[in-house]
């Protein structure tokens, strides 16, 4: 048995080995995660003392140029960007992570039960599956925004609120695929219950897809998530938070294009790393990608 979970895993790094670009993507994003990780355990590795808030210098306030002792320059209120970009980091990947695993949590949910018992429940599910997806999730983030509040952590709500239909109606689609296979049958016939079925057969079968979808879907949350900062839908208390730092930077864009180059380059780094990671791993969880 061990042998051939070693023979699969060897596999699996060899296929996502072949994509180079995804596999350029993957490291990318594990070095995102690092940052995350250091910032929150031991900020001081980098030399920050204060990792959750940013720190202001009032004695140069405008920004500077990049530099030795600023690599990436300063911002509005000589706002070291380094620094800050560090910090940031660690905030939107955490906010990102909690809303596409809370709505694909919900969402799976909901899918596979719609697709295993059928019926009504899922007409029922799958309606308001439906009326939820036919809105844009952005003007629904919004509308949901105003209703409990313009904080991050009611905008994590409100897009966990939001996002969940996608998973939902892909859990189901998977589940209807999966519920009809040949070993499936066996299983029933056999005389095993319909709640060991679905918990042996089906559901270790829908997650490997999911987590493709989370990869992907990390790369849209973080510039989403970045633009509610960004048009000032989010107040922000001097948080370190990758949106607002290139909202600092806009009044100099003109004479200091660094303080919205360096913000937005982050965003956009991880966002394209997400979705290279994320066909990577399309190619190790599908068996018709994978070849000795």
């Amino acid at each position: 048995m061990r042998s051939l979970e070693t023979s699969s895993f060897r596999l699996s790094l060899q296929t996502l080995l072949r994509n180079k670009s995804a596999f350029v993507g993957t490291i990318i994003v594990i070095l995102y995660f690092v940052d995350a990780l250091v910032m929150e355990v031991y900020p001081k590795l980098f030399g920050i003392t204060q990792p959750n808030s940013l720190v202001e210098n009032f004695s140069s306030p405008l920004p500077l140029p990049p530099s030795f002792s600023h690599p990436l320059g300063t911002t509005a209120y000589g706002i070291d960007l380094l620094t800050s970009i560090l910090k940031a980091i660690k905030f939107d990947l955490a906010y990102s992570l909690a809303v596409v695993l809370s709505g694909a949590a919900l969402g799976v949910i909901i899918g596979v039960i719609s697709g295993y018992v059928g019926g009504a429940l899922d007409e029922f599910l799958m309606r308001i599956t439906d009326i939820v997806f036919s809105i844009p999730y952005l003007v629904l983030a919004l509308a949901v925004g105003f209703v409990i509040g313009r904080t991050y952590t009611s905008m994590v709500l409100a897009l966990a609120i939001v996002w969940w239909p996608l998973y939902a109606r892909y859990g189901r689609a998977l589940t209807l695929s999966i519920k009809t296979l040949p070993y499936v049958d066996s299983a029933r016939l056999y005389g095993m219950n319909g709640f060991k079925i679905l918990l042996k057969h089906v559901i270790p079968n829908v997650l490997p897809p999911v987590f493709v979808q989370i990869s992907l879907d990390l790369g849209t949350i973080m510039p989403t998530f970045s633009t509610l900062s960004f048009i000032g839908f989010i107040p922000n208390a001097n948080l370190p938070e990758l949106g607002f730092l290139t909202t600092l930077g806009l009044n100099y864009i003109q004479t200091a294009p660094w303080t919205v180059i360096f913000p937005g380059l982050a965003i956009t780094v991880f966002s394209l790393a997400a979705n290279l990671m994320g066909e990577g791993l399309r190619d190790v969880f599908d068996p018709r990608r994978r070849s000795e």
